[in-house]
């Protein structure tokens, strides 16, 4: 599968997941999740997806911008976008800072995540 087609959702919402999933599975993505810092780890020792969706808050209280910096460093070019309930100019300076390129608040539909992606790539 084309890294480009290839998407990472980490986020620990497993109905919310499961939902970003199904709909970026129908538009011809290839899927992988993790709800936390170890999948990731885990997930990016047997593949480099071209693109992650990553979720502010984990959970036990994990920073999905640890996360950011973790997929970052795996891959620079990797396209990551961050989705938050919890929005603030503070936050959203810190995840671009770390690798992220672009900063959504939740809910987020795929159209609005698709055309972040868009936007990164100049498409």
């Amino acid at each position: 599968m084309d890294a480009e087609r290839e998407l990472l959702i980490v986020e620990d919402d497993e109905a919310f997941a499961r939902t970003l999933q199904r709909s970026f599975e129908r538009r011809g993505w290839r899927v992988l999740r993790a709800a936390d810092l170890e999948q990731v780890r885990q997930q990016l020792a047997t593949s480099s997806p071209g693109h992650a969706v990553v979720d502010l808050k984990l959970a036990g209280g994990a920073s999905g911008l640890n996360c950011v910096q973790l997929l970052h460093e795996h891959d620079p070019q990797l396209v990551i976008v961050v989705l938050t309930g919890y929005a603030s100019i503070a936050t959203a300076v810190e995840a671009i800072k770390l690798g992220a390129r672009h900063y959504l608040a939740k809910p987020a539909n795929t159209d609005e995540i698709e055309a972040a992606f868009a936007r990164v790539e100049g498409d």
